[in-house]
Parts: C-alpha cells; sequence; structure tokens
C-alpha cells in the first residue's frame, strides 16, 4: 500500500489535497504523542457539557414551526402584547363530554358541568407574592371572568324550564340556539356548546331547540399578574390537567383539559421518550460493531482483546460528541427543544462509520509494517498514516452532513433551524472527537500491540497471514468476477437503465402526489390525552364555530360619527362573508355599550363618550367586556379606548379540512386589510401559526434540497476534480433525493415540519454511499489504468464491505426509534431505510453500469485527471480482477 504523499505521483497532487495530507499526518503524530492528554481533555470537555445539557430545561416551542418574516408572528405578537403584558397568561379550556356519547343537555350533566365550572374557579390557586396568600381564579381573574357564564345560565334556565313548564316564569326563558334569552337578556351559546344537532319541527313544548349537545367547553383565561411569574402560570394550568387526568371520577363525564403548558408538556414527553431507547440503540450497535470488527481483525490476523474495547468506544464516541456539542450549544443560550432527541440516533448512526473507516485503514497499516519491517515503523508514524487514510473519506462524509444541515437551518423555520444547528455542530464534534479521542484510544492499544509483534509467536502469525487472505482473497475475486459479469452484459445494463427510468418516473408521480398535512396529533405520542382533544376539535368544534378575533390597535376618536361608522362597517363586513354564522356570534362591545348609553333606545343618536366606559364596565351584565377592553388615562384626566377587540364566528363542515381553513385565514387577512390603515386592525386565529407554513413548505424544502445539492457538488469535486466523476456522483445524489421524497408519499408520509426535518438529513445521508464510490473509481484510475472493469472491481473490492457495514449499522441504529409509538420516530425511520437502501442501489447497481455505458459510448470519458487523491477503505487490500 503507497501511502498518500508518497510514490511517484506524489508531485501531482494538487494544492488541496496537499493540505489535507499534511493536516491529518501532522494531527496523527500529535495525537499519538499526546494520546492520554487527549483522552483526558476530550472526556472533561464532554464531562462539563454534558452537565450543562442535564441542567439545561426542556421547551417547546409551537410557533417555532412558523417560518421566518411569517404574517402570523406579527399576529400573535399583537396577540401577546393585547393579553400578556407582563408574562404568558393563563389560558386553559375543559371539554365535557357524555361519557355514554350521548348528549350533555340533560339535567345531571348540566349540573356536573356547573360543578366543574365552580371547581376550577375556586379550589386550584397562585400564590401572590404582594398579598401573602394563594388566589383562586375567581380572586384574580380581572378581565374574562363571565366568559363561561353562557353555561351557568342556560342550566338555570333549564331548570326553570323543567320545573314550571307552563308558568309564565318559564315563558320568559328561550333555551334556543344559538341565542338564549333569559328574562330579557340575550347570551351566545356558540363559544361553549358544539355538536349541535337540532329538531327539524319547531315545537313549542320542548326545552329548547337543540336536539343533542355533544360537547360544553369551559374557558378560563387570566392575565399574569405582577407577582407571577411564567412558572406560576404553567403550574396552575397543570395543576388542573393532572387533577382531571389523574384524580377526577365521574360516573357520567368524561373531562379533558387543553392549554399551552400542557402541549408543551405532552410535546416534551413525545420527544423525551425516544431517550430511553437510546440504550437499545448503543447495545445494537455495540453488538453490531463488536462482531464485524472481530470478523475484520480475524481476517487480518490481529485479533487482540483491545479489539474489543475499540469497537465499543467507537459506539461511546458519538454519545461523548452529543454531550459535547448540545453543551456548548446551550452555553451559547440555544434552547432544548423536543426535536433534538432524534439527533444522538443520526450521530451514532454517523459516528460509528467513521470509526469503522479508521479501523479499517488501522488493520491495513498494521499489516503493512508487519510484513515490511521498516526501521523508519513507529506508533507516530502508524496513526498518521491511518488518518491520511481515512481522514479525508471522513472528511467528505463529515462536510457534507453539515452543509447539508447548514443550508437546510438557512432556509427552514425556527424550530427546524435548531434541529439542523444542533445536527451540524453534532456531527462537527463527532467529526473532531474521532480523529482526536478514538485515535488516541487507537494509539493506546497500538503501543500495546507492537509490544506483542515483537515476539515469535507474533511473527508465526504474519507469516500465515498469507494462507488466510489468499483464499478469502480468491472468493470475493470470483464473486465479483460474477457480478461484474452480469452488470457488463448489454441487455442487464439496458434492463438497469429501463428501471432507473421506471423508478424515476415513479418517483416524480410521488413527489406530485406529496400533500401538505399539518395535523398537529404528529407531535404527541399515541396514548396522549391531546390526540382525542384534537380529535373533538377537528369534528366537533371547528365546523360548528370557528372563532376570528380582531383586535383594533388603534380606534381613534369614536365620538365622531363617521369614525365609529367606519368601525361598525368593519364589524358587517367580517359578519357578511362566506361561512361566516351572523352576528349573533358576534362580541362587539360597541352594541351593548349602545344600549347603555341609550336604554330607551330613543331615534335621537348619543355620542360616544369614553369617559362612560369604566362605568359601564361596573354593571354586572357587562362586566364581561374588561378583558376586550383596554382604557388608559388622558393628561387632562379623561379616560381613553387605546385598544380593543372583537370575535365573531364562522362554521362549515369544510373547515375539517387544513386548507381550507388556510383559504379562510387569507380572505380574513384580505378583509382587515381593508381597515389596516385607519384603525390598525389585525386579526388572530389559533391555527394561523400551521396555516402559514402550507404556503412555504413546498417552497421550502425545494429550495433546501437544490441549495444543498450545488454544496455538495462542489464538495465533491474538491476531493475528485474530475467533472464526468463528479456529474455521475451529483446526479446520483440528486437521484437518491428524488427517490426518498417520491416514495415516501407512498408511505403515507406528506410534507410537514416533521418530513422538512428528515428530508434535510436524508439529503445529507444520500452522499456518503456514492460519493464513496464515485471518489474510488475515480482514484483507480491511476492504479489500474483505464479500463472501467479493472476499477469497478477494485473499487467494488475495496469500499464494498465497509459501505455495506456502514449502511447496516446506520439501519440498526435507528429502527430503536420505532419502539416509540410518534410519528415523528416512523418519519425517521421509514427516510433512513429509503435513503441507505436506494444508496446501496444506485451505488452498486447504477454507478457501474452508467460508468461501464460511459466507456462504450464515450471511450474519453474514462481518463481520470492527473491529481489524484489515493485512500483506500476496504478490510484488506483490494482484489486483483480478471480481464473481462
Amino acid at each position: 500500500m503507497t501511502a498518500v504523499g508518497s510514490g511517484p505521483d506524489a508531485f501531482q497532487e494538487s494544492l488541496f489535497v496537499r493540505l489535507i495530507n499534511d493536516l491529518y499526518r501532522r494531527l496523527g503524530r500529535f495525537v499519538a504523542r499526546h494520546a492520554v492528554a487527549v483522552v483526558v481533555f476530550c472526556t472533561l470537555l464532554t464531562v462539563i457539557c454534558t452537565v450543562k445539557v442535564a441542567k439545561t430545561p426542556r421547551r417547546s416551542s409551537l410557533t417555532g414551526y412558523a417560518p421566518e418574516g411569517a404574517r402570523s408572528r406579527e399576529e400573535y405578537a399583537i396577540y401577546q402584547e393585547f393579553f400578556d403584558r407582563k408574562g404568558q397568561g393563563i389560558a386553559l379550556y375543559v371539554l365535557l363530554m357524555a361519557k355514554d356519547n350521548g348528549t350533555m343537555l340533560r339535567n345531571e350533566h348540566l349540573n356536573e358541568t356547573v360543578q366543574i365550572l365552580d371547581l376550577v374557579a375556586n379550589n386550584f390557586t397562585v400564590f401572590n407574592a404582594e398579598t401573602s396568600k394563594n388566589e383562586s381564579f375567581n380572586e384574580f381573574c380581572s378581565g374574562f371572568c363571565q366568559i363561561n357564564e353562557p353555561v351557568r345560565q342556560f342550566y338555570n334556565g333549564f331548570q326553570v324550564k323543567m320545573a314550571e313548564r307552563n308558568s309564565s316564569r318559564s315563558d320568559r326563558i328561550s333555551l334556543r340556539y344559538p341565542v338564549t334569552t333569559l328574562f330579557g337578556r340575550e347570551v351566545s351559546l356558540q363559544p361553549n356548546f358544539f355538536g349541535i344537532h337540532l329538531f327539524e319541527d319547531q315545537k313549542e313544548e320542548r326545552l329548547s331547540n337543540m336536539k343533542s349537545a355533544q360537547l360544553v367547553i369551559l374557558q378560563f383565561r387570566a392575565e399574569q399578574h405582577d407577582a407571577w411569574n411564567d412558572d406560576d402560570v404553567k403550574k396552575w394550568e397543570l395543576s388542573v390537567s393532572d387533577f382531571f387526568s389523574q384524580r377526577y371520577e365521574s360516573p357520567r363525564l368524561r373531562v379533558l383539559v387543553l392549554s399551552m403548558s400542557f402541549v408543551q408538556k405532552e410535546v416534551l414527553r413525545a420527544g423525551m421518550s425516544l431517550s430511553p431507547f437510546l440504550i437499545v440503540g448503543f447495545v445494537v450497535m455495540s453488538v453490531f460493531s463488536v462482531v464485524t470488527t472481530l470478523v475484520s481483525a480475524t481476517f487480518m490476523h490481529q485479533l487482540t482483546v483491545h479489539k474489543v474495547t475499540l469497537a465499543v468506544m467507537a459506539c461511546v464516541v458519538p454519545f461523548m460528541s452529543c454531550g459535547a456539542a448540545f453543551g456548548l450549544l446551550f452555553f451559547c443560550g440555544m434552547r432544548f427543544g423536543p426535536i433534538l432527541c432524534v439527533t444522538p440516533f443520526l450521530i451514532l448512526a454517523i459516528g460509528v462509520d467513521d470509526s469503522f473507516l479508521m479501523l479499517h485503514a488501522w488493520h491495513r497499516v498494521v499489516k503493512k509494517a508487519r510484513q515490511e519491517r521498516s526501521p523508519d515503523d513507529s506508533l507516530e508514524n502508524r496513526l498518521a498514516e491511518v488518518l491520511v487514510e481515512s481522514g479525508p473519506s471522513i472528511t467528505i462524509s463529515a462536510a457534507t452532513n453539515i452543509l447539508a444541515f447548514t443550508v437546510g437551518a438557512l432556509t427552514s423555520p425556527p424550530e427546524i433551524q435548531l434541529f439542523c444547528y444542533a445536527n451540524a455542530m453534532a456531527i462537527f464534534v463527532d467529526t473532531v472527537f474521532s480523529e482526536t479521542i478514538y485515535a488516541a484510544m487507537m494509539a493506546i492499544a497500538g503501543r500495546v500491540e507492537m509490544r506483542q509483534e515483537k515476539t515469535e509467536a507474533d511473527k508465526a502469525v504474519v507469516e500465515g497471514e498469507t494462507r488466510w487472505e489468499h483464499r478469502l482473497k480468491a472468493k470475493t475475486t470470483r464473486f465479483l468476477d460474477l457480478y461484474l459479469g452480469q452488470l457488463t452484459k448489454p441487455a442487464v445494463s439496458v434492463g438497469v437503465v429501463l428501471l432507473y427510468f421506471a423508478y424515476v418516473a415513479v418517483s416524480v408521480w410521488g413527489i406530485t402526489r406529496l400533500g401538505t398535512d399539518l395535523d398537529t396529533r404528529k407531535f404527541f405520542l399515541r396514548d396522549s390525552p391531546l390526540i382525542e382533544v384534537d380529535h373533538l376539535r377537528t369534528e366537533l368544534v371547528v365546523p360548528y364555530f370557528t372563532p376570528l378575533t380582531v383586535f383594533v390597535n388603534r380606534p381613534g376618536n369614536l365620538s365622531d360619527p363617521e369614525r365609529l361608522a367606519r368601525l361598525n362597517a368593519m364589524v358587517a363586513h367580517f359578519e357578511a362573508m362566506e361561512d361566516a354564522v351572523g352576528a349573533d356570534s358576534t362580541k362587539y362591545f360597541m352594541r351593548d355599550f349602545d344600549t347603555y348609553s341609550n336604554p330607551f333606545g330613543e331615534e335621537s343618536a348619543v355620542a360616544f363618550d369614553a369617559d362612560e366606559l369604566p362605568e359601564f364596565l361596573k354593571w354586572p351584565e357587562y362586566s364581561f367586556w374588561k378583558g376586550f377592553l383596554k382604557l388608559r388615562k388622558t393628561p387632562e384626566g379623561g379616560v381613553e379606548l387605546e385598544r380593543f377587540l372583537f370575535t365573531t364566528g364562522f362554521s362549515g363542515q369544510k373547515l375539517k379540512d387544513w386548507s381550507q381553513r388556510g383559504a379562510l385565514l387569507a380572505r380574513w387577512r384580505a378583509e382587515v386589510d381593508k381597515f389596516r390603515t385607519e384603525f390598525d386592525a389585525s386579526i388572530f386565529s389559533d391555527d394561523a401559526i400551521f396555516l402559514d407554513l402550507i404556503e412555504v413548505i413546498p417552497s421550502v424544502t425545494w429550495q433546501s434540497v437544490v441549495a444543498t445539492l450545488l454544496c455538495m457538488a462542489v464538495v465533491c469535486f474538491l476531493f475528485m476534480q474530475h467533472l464526468f466523476t463528479v456529474l455521475v456522483a451529483s446526479l446520483s445524489i440528486s437521484s437518491i433525493c428524488l427517490g426518498v421524497f417520491g416514495l415516501l408519499s407512498f408511505w403515507s408520509i406528506n410534507l410537514d415540519p416533521i418530513m422538512m426535518s428528515a428530508g434535510v438529513m436524508a439529503i445529507g445521508f444520500s452522499v456518503d454511499i456514492p460519493a464513496h464510490i464515485a471518489f474510488h473509481y475515480h482514484r483507480t484510475g491511476f492504479e489500474c489504468g483505464p479500463a472501467p472493469y479493472e476499477r469497478l472491481s477494485h473499487t467494488l473490492g475495496a469500499v464494498g464491505f465497509p459501505v455495506v457495514q456502514a449502511g447496516v449499522s446506520t439501519i440498526l441504529c435507528v429502527l430503536s426509534l420505532l419502539c416509540v409509538s410518534l410519528y415523528m420516530s416512523f418519519v425517521f425511520v421509514k427516510t433512513m431505510f429509503l435513503c441507505i437502501s436506494l444508496g446501496l442501489l444506485h451505488g452498486f447497481v447504477l454507478i457501474p453500469v452508467v460508468f461501464i455505458l460511459a466507456d462504450r459510448l464515450c471511450p474519453g470519458s474514462r481518463r481520470p485527471p492527473k491529481s489524484s487523491f489515493r485512500t483506500t477503505i476496504a478490510i484488506g487490500d483490494p482484489v486483483q480482477p480478471k480481464k473481462f
């Protein structure tokens, strides 16, 4: 084996190759001289960073899936400014259903509903440091305290109607949907009662026109007090969730709780559920690593107990890399998101491959040194040669993966940026650790082996190597002769090309079938209560009442009749839109204020006076408007309406579909934009953050793919510097990506944030196999001549086993993700399986056929450039093929 940088062609190497060689040679000698110090330093760095990881709180951010610059981010900021100026406020929903799946319009069920309303409002407290006492919701609530009064009033009216069906008192109560009337006061039931079925006929003797109501929702909303912090809000919301999920028992009702704190908890639980199965992945990979390493060491007659240690360390180093990388990022302020729990699985797969390359290189270097018995042989020279041989292959893989994730981060939403940057950093650290601490471990083991080489027993082993290798080489040569002999047949080559065109057609068809699916249930485990909550929301809430909140941030002088008329016109515009429920669903304070200012309904208009608003809000029947209005004092001592909000509702069965909700959101924005300049109006919808992704997911995904593939081509050209070979490698990488995205669509995977993350990962992983095959084919032109048959035989003999070993190890590693019933784990496993499988098919079938056909059709393409970069990553020396 000729070392890199020696031999007759060394002067032909490019400046870039010479710099790489010199860097690795110096690094190898440094690590060999200071092996113990390198191990100690890397271990201390890992321990410090791992402690930082352990102390970093896990935080999820659902808004992180909205693209940077998305309009939903601006809308959410306005929403937060209105409600949560002092921090995260309380926003909790209690969903109530009958256990027998019947109607909630039964006395016992309504009674228990009101009891639960009182229970949440009175029995769960937050400690107020200013007053030094625990305060219940009824005590700390200031704005939306009366938001659940329609439920209580409906129950009261229900009781009266049942007790006094024929009395005059009963006649003053109308329990109709959507608006109930109780003693002259109208109350909208739409924000609280869902899954409504009405009677077709209108019989007066019935208690209500509602035949059934499948779901009742109670809302609890409060702004954060000065004496609270976000943890207090989270504790209150989770205490309610935990109580109803763990302690509350009812023979009649099923109770589900939804809050931002509970959603974040479930997202974190889903992500952290992957962590225990890292042990499974580690054990599987360790067994695989030990077995394959022992096979390789036995073949090379270098079997020692230290090979077991190095095989296990090959799986330990990736975990050390993750701990160090995460710690460094967290020291820099990066958030610990749940999606990062996938990263250790990926780094374990990548890192073990790097160790395989180094171990194989070590075996070959030791074999050569034992045979030549050079007086210059030393541990430093051996390790330097190992890094010169394996370093470039590791660098190609690491550089392309880092580029894939970096480019993906630049074009992705923040939450996916988090995933991409963490992966890029972890791969970088893993590459450094592989070439430092793992190399140092090899040096320590190698020092012991070199002492043993001086014994007569070891000399005998060296002399006996030829017989072992000769038999295995003969079998390998026969297999490669048979395999390449079949590929070189014209009929087989043409058949492969035809099958490839069919593969491309199917993949393109699959890509055209890719739809955007933003089902929020994908973020949770299958046993999460939020799965049912989301189902109920989609089936019973959204089609019956989809709320729209409109913030008017600059109402201006409403005592001006023209401006007030324009404001009223804006509200009317929303009420008249397609799919709008109408005025019955609207909560607009000005209508009640008109009644308050003009109680007798006089025809002469009464001018709006903001100074009357404080008194208006003190009236019990109007006190709930406190949450809708923001007042401030003027310098003259008066009162000014700073901003306010109004809500209205939309309905329709088609709104179950995310695309239809996206279209509705677009119409809302177009409508509010007509009044944006005049009133600084803005809308808010809970789904807007996800709906904005519908427009950008396809474009962001393809931008990331194209930009990454261009970067890959540049990296490949730096190492190969042969246009045709780089073109073959780049097109193969593109083809693999095409197949991954296309075939995933037939595997029930659609475009969504998780698919975007997996797609970026697939682009990086798709590089390894084609790049290695193309690179070694390019290199063999200087050793085997221009004939493609000899070059292919030499290439497959050199890299075949390591490539298959790397592919199988990667698949085995990610299979442990299937132990968790989580959509994210299924997507990553399916993506990795397709990526590795297609990579092996391209590397061992398509690329050889392309080189063979290219030689037949264009013989000039066979000649490689003069600059060469000599590396080999085989178990042993490449086999010598026969002439075809």
